[in-house]
C-alpha cells in the first residue's frame, strides 16, 4: 500500500487503462485531491489505498476510465463519489469563495482538515572560481664581470761574454733560425643554469559567514461566518504560544 510520503503535489494521475485524469494539487492524511478538468467536473478525492502503482513520477489508479466516470457523478449536495469507497465523500473546491452549503451533511465527523502551506528556504553550496593568481617570470640579461688570473710566457734576451779560447763544437757556419715557442693561457667562458631560489605559492581555506535573503510565501487562513461582519484570523505570530485553533 502506498503512503502519503510517496505522493507529491503536481504528479500526473492516470487510470488503470492509461487515461490521464489530471494532477495532484493537495494532500491529506488518508487521501489526495485531483484538480478538476475535462475528465472531472470538480476536484476529485482519491484514497492512497486506490493507487495501483507509481511509475516514472506518475500515479496509476486501480480503476479504469468507465469506472471513474461512473464514480465521479455529483449528488444534490455537491459531493463527489470517492474511488473504491462505495459512499459519497465531500469534494473540496480550490475556489475558497465558493459556497460550502451541504458539505457537512452525511459526514460522521465534526472537523475537516484544510492544508495550509508555506515555503522554506533550502540553502546549498557549490564551488566556483573566485579569482586566480598569476606568477610570471621574465628573463633579464645583465653583464657579469669575473676576474680570472691567467699566465703567459715572455722572452728575454741576454748576451754573455765567454772565453775566446773555448773551442766551437759542431760549428756549421751557416745561416740558421731558431724558433722558441711562447705559451699563454686563454679564458673560455661557458654558461650553465643553476637553481637560485624558490617561490612558494600556498593556498589556505578560510571560512566566512555570508547572509542570503530570499522572499518566501505562505498561506494565511481567515474565517468568516455567515451573518457576521467580523473576520476571524488563524494566522498567529511565530512567537505566539496560543495553539492555532479557531
Amino acid at each position: 500500500m502506498f503512503q502519503r510520503n510517496q505522493v507529491m503535489e503536481g504528479m500526473t494521475v492516470r487510470s488503470i487503462d492509461g487515461e490521464k485524469l489530471g494532477r495532484v494539487f493537495s494532500l491529506g492524511d488518508d487521501a489526495f485531491h485531483i484538480e478538476k478538468g475535462l475528465f472531472f467536473p470538480k476536484d476529485y478525492l482519491v484514497r492512497y489505498a486506490d493507487i495501483s502503482d507509481i511509475r516514472d513520477g506518475e500515479i496509476i489508479l486501480m480503476h479504469g476510465r468507465e469506472s471513474l466516470l461512473r464514480l465521479s457523478g455529483e449528488d444534490k449536495y455537491g459531493t463527489t463519489a470517492g474511488l473504491g469507497t462505495g459512499a459519497a465523500t465531500t469534494g473540496l473546491r480550490a475556489d475558497a469563495s465558493a459556497s460550502t452549503a451541504g458539505t457537512w451533511e452525511g459526514r460522521s465527523t465534526d472537523e475537516v482538515a484544510i492544508p495550509v502551506h508555506k515555503e522554506e528556504l533550502d540553502v546549498t553550496k557549490r564551488e566556483v572560481q573566485a579569482g586566480e593568481v598569476r606568477i610570471h617570470k621574465d628573463v633579464v640579461e645583465e653583464v657579469k664581470t669575473v676576474s680570472v688570473p691567467v699566465r703567459r710566457e715572455r722572452v728575454s734576451v741576454e748576451r754573455r761574454d765567454i772565453n775566446p779560447d773555448r773551442p766551437a763544437m759542431n760549428a756549421s757556419l751557416q745561416e740558421e733560425t731558431v724558433v722558441v715557442p711562447l705559451r699563454a693561457e686563454e679564458v673560455d667562458v661557458h654558461k650553465r643554469a643553476v637553481l637560485d631560489e624558490e617561490v612558494v605559492i600556498r593556498k589556505d581555506a578560510i571560512e566566512e559567514e555570508r547572509r542570503v535573503a530570499e522572499s518566501v510565501r505562505h498561506e494565511e487562513v481567515d474565517i468568516r461566518t455567515s451573518g457576521e461582519d467580523e473576520t476571524r484570523s488563524l494566522n498567529l505570530g511565530p512567537d505566539d504560544p496560543t495553539p492555532r485553533r479557531s
